[in-house]
């Protein structure tokens, strides 16, 4: 009897001991949940740039096939495809003997009627002078007058010959209509030319250049309710090239498609290329940040959580997590505009979104806009193997 009793006291102490090493466990842990720090930002206002980034290829503003104006073979070459040419550059010569022996054979059919002509104007001049004391008629003076002029349009014909033979000649020198860029589909030596038919090598334009996009049908609408879509877009727009470095030219949208394809609007934007860095088909992003947001209140881009197609973001109200649904803007850097949902006196959670919960009490640590840029750049320029 005495051993039971012994036993239960034991037990009784056991449980004890039990419950306060569990209840110590407990509040360590609610101790741990409590003190659980993250960092926070507060909104800013700022006239703030709004950014519109369109994805787009580089396009030549001409490109044709150069051909010959008269047909031949081509006996010298003076180019490689890939070259870039100037205006009224050589290219090709073609064979010149035929044309060479044309000209020749019109020059001598125009002395001739030159000939012919000098001497009915000389014959008519003595005409003028005989009808005039009544020595002929004037009958055989019109019909000398007639040869006479016969004799010219047959010397304007063979004079029109001359510059046809003439300029056929000079003709099988192919030059380039304008500077730019041959393509590597050039033909060689021995190659047969029919005049206008065979191209003999693609010419593209290489300054300026385009860059053509789209923009979908309700951003467009969106656009152009505010005034000229080329107004809001603005004169100045920026190209970031496809290794994130921003071209060194800026542009204007010069076209504007008549209408919709598959719900896009297409654009072309004219850069200039002097130094010939952008060539066709590579891509790169149109960059517009002429319109103005007044007064617009922005936080850093990663502090917005998305949840279940609304954009939300966790805020620090009496030192308890809360969330609370935004409608977001353009981006800015770092930053997104908030159209509406916070305030500048918010405490907006930009680290840690992901280890709370709401109604968690959390330890604010709070960090400055210059702080953060500060971060930002060192990470980038970590990114790019600039850092020091």
């Amino acid at each position: 009897m005495k051993y039971k009793k012994v036993l239960a006291a034991a037990m009784a102490v056991s449980v004890v001991l039990s419950a306060g090493v569990f209840t110590g466990c407990g509040s360590a842990k609610s101790q741990q949940q409590q003190s659980l720090k993250v960092t926070t930002f507060r909104p800013f206002k700022s006239d703030t740039p709004i950014m519109r980034e369109y994805t787009g290829s580089i396009t030549a503003l001409q490109e044709v096939p150069v051909r010959a104006k008269v047909s031949g073979t081509i006996v010298e070459k003076y180019i490689t495809g890939g070259q870039h040419v100037e205006a009224g550059q050589a290219l090709y010569r073609i064979d010149t003997r035929s044309y060479a022996s044309a000209l020749a054979a019109a020059q001598a059919s125009a002395a001739q009627a030159s000939a012919t002509y000098e001497n009915a104007k000389k014959d008519l001049a003595r005409y003028e002078q005989l009808v005039s004391s009544g020595a002929i008629s004037k009958q055989a003076y019109d019909g000398q007058k007639s040869s006479t002029e016969a004799y010219r349009a047959v010397y304007e014909a063979a004079q029109a010959q001359v510059q046809i033979a003439s300029d056929n000649l000079g003709d099988t020198i192919v030059t380039a209509p304008f500077s730019g860029t041959l393509s590597m589909d050039d033909v060689n030596i021995g190659t047969f030319a029919t005049a206008g038919t065979t191209g003999l090598v693609t010419l593209s334009s290489s300054d300026p250049l385009y860059v053509q996009f789209d923009m979908s049908e309700s951003e467009y609408l969106q656009l152009t309710r505010q005034k000229n879509i080329t107004e809001t877009l603005g004169s100045e727009l920026k190209l970031r090239l496809s290794d994130g470095s921003i071209y060194s030219e800026t542009g204007k949208i010069v076209q504007v498609s008549p209408g919709l394809n598959g719900g896009q609007l297409t654009m072309k934007a004219s850069f200039a290329n002097p130094n010939n860095l952008l060539i066709p088909g590579m891509y790169a992003t149109i960059v517009s940040d002429a319109e103005l947001a007044q007064g617009s209140i922005l936080v850093p881009t990663k502090a917005l959580i998305q949840l279940l197609n609304k954009d939300m973001l966790d805020v620090i109200v009496d030192g308890k997590v809360q969330q609370k649904a935004v409608k977001v803007g353009a981006t800015y850097g770092l930053y997104t505009i908030i159209e509406s949902g916070i305030d500048v006196t918010d405490e907006v959670i930009v680290e840690g979104q992901n280890k709370v919960q709401i109604g968690q009490a959390v330890e604010a640590v709070e960090t400055t806009r210059e702080e953060m840029e500060e971060s930002a750049t060192k990470a980038a320029a970590d990114q790019h193997g600039l850092a020091k």
